[in-house]
């Protein structure tokens, strides 16, 4: 069967598995509010006047029940699924399962220091795994923090980091100024790379391994107003990247041996010197699981290599995050995730490969293999429209878009590499989320992802 009609015949098997499954549910999942299982007692907001209660913090909960309503709770499969899946969560819950890192400072820990337990990953391609965390949120009564993440993942990538963050100011519309000292080491073991360009072929798919040495410092301000929380950050950062050979797999230095790639060679490895500056606006409601709001972010960057290879080059980066609420009760919401990034090489200097952008990821476009296309710019695109179907799960439809260039002038529609799929969503406390993802594009028929960031 052609490709074509491969692709065809995908998409309309997953409209129908779509369809099929909102005319199963009793009600289907436009059915009305409530129906929704109530919240158990530990779980009901306290409002002193309940007219004034926001969708945030109903928490999808209306007053009142409709006749019968016990009876028709427990014919309804989802009740049946929560029932099953409630102790996991509560296990789950107690355990920290999730991305520690993204919680709120005032929510993050519960006590001044010890040991965190968590689950993370490394960024694209890196598997997830268990993440101990020593911390102190106070360090001898002068408010520093420390915070030391040790984190392995089972495909072997594994990282060794700190943060040190010392108090500079903070007071009225200014909700922190501080310095901040970093630092780690970070170990990729096995990161893919298929060529330069948009049209890379998978026939030369190989890897490479990576190892970095991190320490920078840097000036974090985190401003409230307008609406909104402002991040603005500029600091200084000096890298030590080596690059070798992977670990059971077919080596990219003997794939592309013959072919001028900047940073891949066999002594590959560069020092490198880079400045920052980061403004950050965001108004999301909550950042796990946002239902409306959004994130804008302009990052540009400056890198000077002073050993292993004549590397100058910048580096500019927007994104943007917008939620957008159907309904009052935002159990029905449509969101965009875009971001473009470009780099340029200073004088007659070369970027390396491996700080070039990429798509084909988790959070590019999904189903694509990890680094799937590289090139100097990168543009993405995800569009997806999620909508509960009881009071810990959602479901999710999304498309993803992307490509790479040379230069941002070279994007063109023709060129966009497509997929789609849908997403399962398991709420836990505090908007945190257990998430498993099933992508198509034409490179693969189907791809899993399990998610245990919670971000959208």
């Amino acid at each position: 069967m052609p490709k074509t009609t491969k692709h065809k015949v995908a998409k309309a098997f997953f409209g129908v598995i779509f369809v099929a499954l909102s005319m199963a549910i009793p009600g289907n999942v436009y059915g009305q509010q409530d129906e929704i299982p109530p919240a158990t007692p530990e779980e009901q907001p306290v409002v002193a006047d309940p007219a004034s209660t926001s969708p945030e913090a109903s928490e999808r909960i209306v007053s009142g029940r409709p006749a019968l309503y016990s009876f028709k709770r427990g014919l309804h499969p989802v009740a049946w699924l929560e029932a099953g899946v409630r102790p996991a969560l509560k296990l789950a819950e107690s355990a920290g399962f999730g991305n520690r890192a993204a919680e709120p400072e005032s929510k993050r820990y519960s006590r001044t220091s010890g040991v965190k337990f968590g689950i993370d990953g490394m960024g694209s391609g890196s598997g997830f795994g268990p993440e101990i965390t020593t911390y102190n949120k106070n360090l001898f009564n002068t408010g520093v923090e420390i915070q030391i993440p040790l984190l392995v993942t089972y495909k072997m990538y594994h990282s060794g980091r700190f943060l040190v963050g010392v108090p500079l100011a903070s007071g009225g519309p200014l909700e922190r100024l501080r310095l901040e000292l970093t630092g780690g080491y970070f170990s990729r073991a096995s990161d893919n790379f298929f060529g330069i360009g948009n049209d890379s072929s998978r026939w030369n798919e190989s890897e490479y391994r990576s190892v970095t040495r991190r320490a920078g410092v840097a000036l974090d301000a985190r401003i409230r107003g307008l609406g909104a929380d402002w991040a603005v950050i500029a600091g200084t950062e000096y890298r030590s990247v080596g690059i070798t050979e992977p670990r059971n797999s077919v080596s990219a230095m003997d794939v592309f041996s013959g072919v001028d790639i900047p940073g891949l060679t066999s002594d590959a490895g560069a020092r490198i010197v880079s400045a920052r500056g980061v403004l950050q606006r965001d108004s999301r409601d909550n950042p796990w699981l946002p239902e409306s709001g959004g994130v804008q972010r302009v990052e540009v960057s400056l890198h000077e290599g002073i050993q292993g290879g004549d590397f100058a080059y910048w580096q500019y980066r927007g994104e943007i995050q917008q939620f957008f609420p159907l309904t009052e009760d935002r159990r029905k919401v449509i969101s965009f995730v875009g971001a473009i990034e470009t780099n340029k090489e200073k004088g007659g200097s070369e970027i390396p490969f491996w700080d070039l952008p990429y798509v084909g990821s988790h959070s590019t476009v999904r189903a694509f293999d990890s680094r799937r296309f590289v090139d100097k710019s990168a543009v993405t695109a995800t569009l997806e429209y999620r909508f509960g179907i009881g009071r810990h799960f959602d479901l999710g439809i999304f498309t993803d878009a992307g490509q790479v260039a040379p230069e941002i002038r070279d994007f063109t529609w023709d060129r966009l590499h497509t997929g789609y799929g849908g997403r399962f969503i398991v709420r836990m406390k505090n908007h945190r989320a257990l998430i498993l993802e099933i992508a198509h594009t034409r490179e693969q028929l189907w791809k899993a992802y399990l998610d245990v960031s919670s971000f959208f």
